[in-house]
């Protein structure tokens, strides 16, 4: 998906961002099946609560409905900005996730709010290919079981370079980053990508395209095996996972990433909170598929909002699918937060296709959607759309 949004599409939310092929997804059953997980049943969750955790009290807040990711566009003016803003208000949309640089959403932010708009600043957050700062030091990035570090060896697109949510260093890092953004004046949160690890296991139907056969965890694409992440295993368990033959059946093992990432997670929500602003984040599809590909337990995470990535033909799905996901999610989360569908347009490329995504998502549990991207809002006959946008 966007400059999360992708091709290779682990969109920013969870990282999106469009490369040159597009993944598919198998039917979640079989996926699951693969590495020996059985997938539970569902249980809507009732409505999430509409409140943000700032230092330990209830601060209520009125959630936009309608959200849609927009990526900054420098050819624009400030008028330009100022009419695409309006025209989203006009269309039904009031929040956007916004990807930019931090000068840019500087200029940016106070125009959408003058339109009506509420804007949160989208970044990168493990996955960060363009950080300079980063790249000045090797041991921050990703080590996979085969001793390669994502430094300089991208698993399956040259833009995968993950640094490590062990380190204290890089949590420094990317917290001083999330705060710049939420100090932005016009800026109502920070919105989360790429935070988690890099894909252990691609779906069926893209493997080939990589020429791979992933019918297990391979060393190469299973991170992170770094000093770090070896030391503190070994503090909590005794064991140097390194010595492991089986470490990718390693329940511990697996739990102790999924920890990892949720542990820099609710340190960010954390920090952000006290500067009384909210924080979300994008992610898969539902918690229990999440921890299978890319070991993001999300449901564990103290955030005020979640927009999961609900494509549906991503893997090999109707639209049906999209309630089903939402219904994972929103069962998963217990009320504790807001989820907001992520719809794919590309999947829907019929205004009466994209209702159906809308009225799946909200009849599932879901408190509103987000469209990737705002580019493509153009193609839809909105007159037939903005009925179904809100809660009637």
């Amino acid at each position: 998906m966007k400059k999360g949004g992708r091709t290779h599409l682990f969109i920013r939310f969870g990282g999106h961002k469009p490369h040159k092929q597009k993944h598919q997804f198998m039917e979640k059953r079989d996926f699951l099946k693969t590495l020996g997980i059985t997938a539970t049943g569902v249980a809507i969750a009732g409505k999430a609560n509409a409140w943000s955790l700032f230092s330990n009290r209830k601060v209520y807040h009125t959630w936009p409905e309608v959200w849609c990711w927009m990526e900054y566009n420098q050819k624009l003016t400030d008028e330009d900005w100022k009419a695409s803003f309006e025209k989203l208000r006009q269309m039904g949309f009031e929040g956007v996730l916004f990807h930019s640089d931090i000068t840019s959403l500087a200029r940016v932010a106070p125009i959408a709010v003058s339109a009506g708009i509420e804007l949160h600043s989208w970044m990168w957050t493990l996955n960060r290919p363009d950080d300079a700062e980063a790249k000045q030091h090797p041991d921050w990035y990703v080590v996979s079981r085969k001793g390669e570090s994502c430094f300089d060896h991208h698993p399956y697109v040259d833009y995968y370079q993950w640094v490590c949510p062990s380190k204290e260093e890089v949590f420094r890092h990317v917290e001083e980053e999330a705060l710049s953004r939420v100090e932005v004046a016009g800026v109502s949160g920070v919105h989360l990508d790429y935070v988690r690890y890099p894909d252990v296991i691609l779906p069926k139907a893209l493997q080939p395209n990589y020429g791979l056969v992933q019918d297990h965890e391979m060393p190469e694409y299973d991170f992170c095996y770094c000093e770090t992440c070896r030391e503190k295993f070994k503090t909590r368990t005794g064991i140097d996972i390194i010595s492991d033959n089986h470490a990718d059946l390693n329940e511990q093992w697996r739990q102790y990433r999924y920890d990892s990432v949720t542990h820099f997670v609710n340190r960010l929500a954390r920090a952000v909170h006290k500067r009384r602003k909210l924080i979300t984040a994008a992610v898969f599809p539902y918690p229990e598929l999440a921890r299978t590909i890319c070991r993001q337990s999300w449901n564990n995470w103290d955030l005020d909002a979640f927009f999961p990535m609900t494509y549906q033909k991503f893997y090999e799905e109707d639209i049906s699918w999209i309630g089903k996901a939402a219904s994972y999610g929103a069962r998963d989360l217990q009320g504790k937060a807001k989820l907001f569908s992520g719809l794919y347009i590309p999947d829907l490329p019929t205004s009466g296709e994209l209702v159906q995504g809308i009225q799946q998502a909200r009849s599932n549990g879901a408190s509103g959607i987000a469209i990737f991207e705002s580019g493509g809002l153009k193609d839809y006959s909105w007159d037939q759309v903005q009925p179904f946008l809100k809660k009637r």
